[in-house]
């Protein structure tokens, strides 16, 4: 099981979700569920982003236009959550 250390902009995603967008914020915490015991498979069309070449950052489909990003560090069985809100670089 992977630890989950959700950054303040990640935060201020889900908070924006909380007060407008109800089913996003729920599917939030149905990826962060999956990702706390596999990060590289699951729900939400898991895809590396290769971008990152020296770095394991994943995104998950939250909807049609936002994507979950994540930095996976494997030896710490950490995975930090970076934005939950637009597509990559938005």
């Amino acid at each position: 099981m992977y630890k989950i250390l959700i950054l303040k902009k990640a935060e201020d995603d889900l908070e924006n979700f909380r007060n407008g967008d109800r089913s996003s914020y729920v599917k939030c915490f149905d990826l962060l569920r999956n990702i706390a015991t596999d990060p590289r498979n699951g729900i939400g069309k898991p895809e590396k982003l290769r971008y990152y070449e020296d770095r394991e950052v994943y995104s998950r489909r939250v909807n049609k236009k936002d994507r979950m990003r994540y930095e996976i560090y494997e030896e710490e069985l950490l995975v930090e959550i970076i934005a939950c809100k637009g597509h990559y670089n938005d």
